[in-house]
């Protein structure tokens, strides 16, 4: 293989330019028997022969020499714009990061985060996947998201880095018709015998509703499905309740009817969130400028 660098390349570069070895000393501060020496050993590396030599009229290119300038020139170009690129990925000032994280969550965290983030750090691309538990994991584990912003549902201290984000208390999402929508605080007994509309469930961890049963109550649930929006459009419809770490927007289900989220007379558990991380992976400073951004949502 032919071996050259790019060092070679900007001294034969500038001698073509300026025409002679003298005049491309001048322009890079360097000695002419350096310019000398780096054209004599690229021409005995590689075998091109560069320039024509004329003891009156100096140094001319030969028909090879000029179609390998071009391409030396488009590589220099390209080498100074990948160091640029380097010094902005140094920098923070670019680059890409990927994040996995929950529905909720990406709704009341990530996507703030991302908005405030981006007019500090323009330049950098923030891709965010929504799924399940599992498949966020697979994703962490396999290096195809940098962090999870997720609910704590379990996590592998061998494999992985978690640091809490926020306690989330437990809220009942009631119809704003409900009589206990009326109320500051539900009593936990009031609830008992409402039929409980349930979010499957995603992952290993506990849910909403075994929190519910290891209170006491053991509610008939009439509805279950996998979307957060239509769980609540069933309560906003009346036909039951569910808990909730985070009220809906403006307290209207998707549907448009109106629910009111209010916090129970006792604490029967909370979800805590949390960024995780894979302990193989080194981060980088700019995630953990995004990481920041997303703590500044909970602060």
């Amino acid at each position: 293989m032919n071996g050259f660098t790019l060092r070679q390349l900007a001294l034969l570069v500038e001698t073509a330019r300026s025409g002679g070895i003298a005049p491309a000393a001048r322009i890079l501060n360097v000695s002419p028997a350096a310019i000398s020496s780096a054209i004599d050993k690229f021409e005995e590396t590689t075998g091109l022969i560069l320039f024509d030599r004329f003891p009156a009229r100096g140094m001319r290119l030969t028909r090879a020499g000029q179609d390998f300038i071009v391409e030396a020139e488009a590589l220099l170009t390209r080498a100074d714009a990948l160091g640029r690129r380097i010094s902005d990925l140094v920098e923070g000032a670019s680059g890409t990061i990927h994040i996995g994280t929950h529905y909720g969550i990406a709704h009341k965290i990530v996507l703030p985060a991302v908005l405030a983030f981006r007019e500090s750090h323009p330049g950098v691309r923030i891709e965010v996947v929504e799924d399940d538990y599992p498949s966020l994991i697979a994703s962490l584990d396999a290096g195809d998201v940098d962090a999870l912003v997720v609910f704590d549902q379990g996590f592998d201290e061998a494999r992985h880095v978690v640091a809490p984000l926020a306690d989330l208390p437990t809220l009942v999402l009631l119809s704003a018709t409900h009589p206990l929508a009326q109320d500051d605080r539900v009593p936990l007994e009031a609830l008992s015998g409402l039929p409980y509309i349930a979010v499957s469930r995603a992952g290993p961890g506990p849910s909403y509703l075994s929190l519910l049963q290891a209170a006491g109550l053991d509610p008939e649930v009439p509805f279950t499905s996998q979307s957060r929006e239509l769980v609540q459009a069933y309560v906003g419809k009346g036909l039951g309740y569910t808990l909730v770490g985070f009220p809906p927007d403006r307290n209207l289900t998707i549907e448009g009817d109106a629910v009111v989220a209010r916090p129970l007379d006792r604490d029967i558990g909370r979800f805590r969130v949390v960024i995780a991380q894979a302990r193989a992976v080194t981060g980088s400073a700019l995630l953990e400028a995004f990481l920041d951004a997303c703590r500044a949502q909970v602060a």
